[in-house]
């Protein structure tokens, strides 16, 4: 039993999706486990929609919040599942994906259950994503023995690699597979709203073994030589805490080209005087062009813009043992079912992990950091669960690398206070948490009259840097692209967020079949101007189920990240209608007030700079104060870029982890 009405919510079902659609789809069943599973409040939404509502009602789906809630729902679970693909002519791959890909064996011996515990290691590295992996890498390949915390668990491949619903790219607000759970789990938002980690403004990161290189679409691209140099570039403008990197493009270069060779990266250099001079060619060519890419090749030419192929951290051809990507119509938000995306699973933790000297940890939440009277850290103290109930350690190590996130990462240093440091390790500025940014998106949404999207993974094959900068009174820009190869529920909210797709009644299926080979989105993230007040703070008096205090964000966008998002919208429209697409609409405009940028791409919180008043960490990744913790995740970053950012954490965190294991040998100077 549920608690739900089933005839009831058969007959919102039915007009949802008429004339017979329903049959055998499950979808109503499926839609009461949700309402009772995901989140048991809904049951009283849904009852008391159907108290004062009727579906037959002409005009309910147009006017009604609730009856839009429900449709988006209903609709949602029925696109996903399998057996309505076809229907609408969907299909999951072009190629036949090979049985058995899986985790690395190596990185499968690691794993460690409570019991395998030790009481110390040489390091330990909390989160295991992006840099967490580097951190792994770097530190195991120097000869230390190192523990890596991950908060997440560590599913198999293929229950990553299938759920339209439960993945962290969908929008039917429910658990995912990559998320904490629902409850227990709160944050308060800039408004002071509770949130769940369902909801957009709690701002999820994937939290599972490889963290959000598991399931991220894998963009690969540099920041250009201005993005390490705002401040100088473009003054400071008010209100702002703009600011210019501790470190140059010319610093970085080196990294970046040995994180695009470990790693895999594929693609084609484009103009150097606006991405910055390559030291040497990527390692893998660039994917092929899609149909959609031809197309927008077409318009960008006949608007004098340029265009390159979007480098990605996915394999085009065989590299380094991980097989070529097989261009299934399921990437970002899925695990790869064959491996040809790189995360740090199947790179740097997997090579820790041959060395031997790697042990990972699931399911362990770190909830305070430890200190000794001199400021030295010597601990970690893990709360989790297991089959036996809640546990709890303290493990020790002489070394620390911080991983978890900007949310999370500053979440930990300021819920960590010492006699010496009350306010939280490293926070005697008040600097930890500050300059919390993310990307505000710019772009929009055209369809074409006749199919453009091939249904060729990965999706994104081509780009214009031509607005990342340079762009008349405006500070920064941003990079614009395709999207990802839409899943039917993906272009199911995109069209009706849109307006261009009925909430309810038959033209919902019909015309998401119609559309959805004619549809394609050109976006791109905004280069954010930082505020020092938009930040992670705690609250003491809220407590999450493993007793950490919860977040808090505080403050807004800056003013300015709202122009350049609509001068890119404008951008991106243009560029649809000039490749042909009859019907072009802008996505929706981020407003005042709606708190600091949370969801894509979190960086920030713990930036670097040369002086302890106003960032967090020294120019090589050092806690200022706590000569033993480093962080290595996008917290550090001074500014985010107008473009994906990942690439630039593992570059900076093989920077800092070159610093870290140099400074331990005694050859280093920093």
């Amino acid at each position: 039993m549920t608690g739900v009405d089933n005839d009831a919510l058969a007959a919102w079902a039915a007009a949802v999706i008429p004339a017979g659609g329903l049959n055998g789809s499950g979808t109503v069943s499926r839609v009461a486990g949700i309402l009772a599973s995901d989140h048991p409040e809904w049951q009283e939404r849904f009852a008391a929609l159907d108290r004062r509502a009727s579906p037959d009602h002409p005009r309910l789906f147009d006017t009604d919040p609730d009856a839009q809630w429900l449709a988006r729902l209903i609709a949602q679970v029925h696109v996903s599942h399998p057996g309505t693909w076809r229907e609408i002519g969907w299909r999951e791959s072009h190629a036949a994906i090979p049985e058995g890909s899986d985790l690395p064996d190596e990185l499968v011996a690691s794993l460690i259950e409570r019991p395998q515990l030790e009481a110390h290691y040489d390091a330990i590295v909390i989160g295991s994503g992006a840099g967490g992996g580097v951190a792994a890498q770097e530190y195991a390949e120097a000869g230390r023995r190192v523990l890596v915390i991950e908060r997440g668990d560590a599913p198999v491949t293929d229950a990553l690699a299938r759920d339209h619903l439960r993945n962290p790219r969908a929008d039917a607000m429910l658990d995912v597979r990559t998320g904490p759970p629902i409850a227990g789990n709160p944050r308060i938002g800039a408004d002071g709203t509770t949130y769940d980690p369902s909801h957009p403004r709690w701002g999820n990161n994937a939290m599972t073994l490889g963290g959000g290189t598991r399931v991220y679409g894998g963009q690969a691209w540099r920041f250009s030589p201005q993005d390490f140099a705002m401040a100088s570039t473009y003054g400071v403008p008010h209100g702002s805490a703009l600011a210019d990197w501790p470190v140059t493009y010319e610093d970085m270069e080196p990294y970046y080209a040995h994180a695009e060779f470990e790693w895999g990266v594929s693609g084609a250099p484009g103009d150097p005087a606006t991405e910055g001079a390559r030291s040497g060619p990527f390692p893998l060519p660039p994917m092929p062009r899609t149909a959609a890419a031809h197309r927008l090749r077409a318009g960008a030419d006949s608007l004098g813009w340029r265009t390159l192929h979007v480098p990605l951290l996915i394999n085009s051809e065989p590299y380094r043992g991980r097989a070529a990507c097989v261009r299934c119509a399921q990437c970002v938000g899925f695990a790869c079912p064959v491996g040809a995306k790189a995360g740090s699973q199947n790179t740097t933790l997997f090579r820790a992990a041959r060395t031997g000297r790697l042990a990972v940890i699931t399911g362990a939440q770190a909830v305070r950091l430890l200190a000794n009277r001199d400021g030295r850290i010597t601990g970690v103290l893990l709360r989790g669960r297991d089959t036996e109930g809640p546990w709890e350690a303290t493990v020790e190590a002489e070394e620390f690398a911080l991983a978890a996130g900007a949310v999370e990462t500053a979440r930990l240093l300021l819920a960590s206070p010492t006699s010496r440091e009350p306010d939280g390790i490293g926070n005697d500025h008040d600097q930890v948490g500050r300059h919390l940014q993310a990307h505000v998106y710019a772009g929009a949404v055209g369809v074409f009259d006749d199919p453009v999207e091939d249904g060729q993974g990965p999706g994104p094959a081509i780009a214009t840097n031509d607005f990342r900068h340079g762009n008349p009174g405006l500070v920064g820009g941003g990079m614009l692209a395709n999207d990802f190869v839409p899943t039917p529920a993906s272009a199911l909210s995109c069209l009706q967020d849109a307006g261009l797709l009925s909430r309810a009644g038959a033209g919902v299926v019909d015309g998401l079949s119609d559309l959805m080979p004619r549809l394609q989105r050109v976006v791109g993230p905004v280069h954010e101007v930082t505020t020092a007040d938009a930040r992670v703070t705690v609250d003491t008096r809220v407590t999450d189920a493993a007793g950490m205090p919860v977040v808090r964000f505080t403050g807004d966008v800056h003013p300015e990240d709202l122009r350049v998002q609509s001068f890119l919208s404008d951008r991106a429209e243009e560029w649809l209608r000039a490749s042909g697409a009859r019907e072009v609409v802008r996505l929706g405009a981020r407003g005042h007030g709606e708190g600091p940028s949370v969801g894509q791409h979190q960086a920030g919180t713990c930036r670097m700079g040369t002086e302890p008043a106003s960032s967090v960490l020294d120019p090589w990744g050092r806690v200022w104060g706590h000569a033993n913790l480093r962080v290595v995740d996008g917290s550090a970053h001074v500014t985010n870029g107008g473009v994906n950012p990942v690439l630039t954490i593992i570059a900076n965190a093989y920077r800092i982890m070159d610093a870290a294991v140099s400074e331990a040998a005694g050859d280093y100077a920093g």
